[in-house]
């Protein structure tokens, strides 16, 4: 693979990766707002539970008792009634016995919800993990290419001779008097060679 396609493979990657992240922040939102959902179903059920456990209590107000629920005031009737969110908030007056079922059912419904948003968390997670080992090897393999030099030094022909620190800083004569190219950091080879 040239060094132009591998930094566009690493860049590709890295775009990836930085997506995935913002996917799985996503996925993190909304399964922290499916959560507390969940919670209000499970209280409106428990609530809901008790009374029909005792029915010859009764409410006194439209009390919201959470995930679209309310009591009415409904003195001395055996199975009391509740406002219920029947969606798009229409309100409907439903015995505590079709409330907790409607609440149970919708509870169940966002519990698959949950679930499918825990898969496509873990999924994402799967991916970015991958993308992100798959960033680092071709990264590694991109600075020990450029780090290693591009040929060998050639060796010294016929002469012993080692120069001394004069010799070596002194710039290297080039044919034809042109300038000899280098890269923007002395003569390091860099990204652009």
């Amino acid at each position: 693979m040239t060094g132009m396609n591998e930094r566009e493979t690493l860049q590709r990657l890295a775009k990836e990766v930085e997506g995935l992240r913002g996917r799985l922040n996503q996925i993190a939102g909304q399964l922290e707002q499916v959560d507390a959902v969940l919670a209000e179903h499970n209280v409106t059920e428990a609530v809901l539970k008790s009374l029909l456990q005792h029915p010859s209590s009764s409410s006194t107000a439209h009390v919201s008792i959470g995930s679209g629920v309310s009591l009415p005031y409904s003195p001395g009737v055996e199975e009391g009634t509740a406002l219920v969110d029947l969606g798009s908030n229409v309100f409907g007056e439903r015995p505590w016995s079709d409330a907790l079922s409607i609440t149970e059912r919708r509870r169940v419904d966002i519990q698959a919800l949950r679930d499918e948003l825990a898969a496509q968390s873990e999924q994402t997670e799967r991916q970015l993990a991958a993308g992100a080992q798959a960033f680092n090897r071709l990264a590694s393999s991109l600075e020990s290419n450029t780090a290693a030099p591009a040929s060998p030094p050639a060796p010294l022909a016929e002469s012993s001779h080692v120069p001394d620190e004069e010799e070596a800083l002194a710039p290297a004569s080039t044919p034809a008097g042109r300038p000899r190219r280098r890269g923007m950091f002395g003569g390091e080879l860099t990204l652009d060679d």
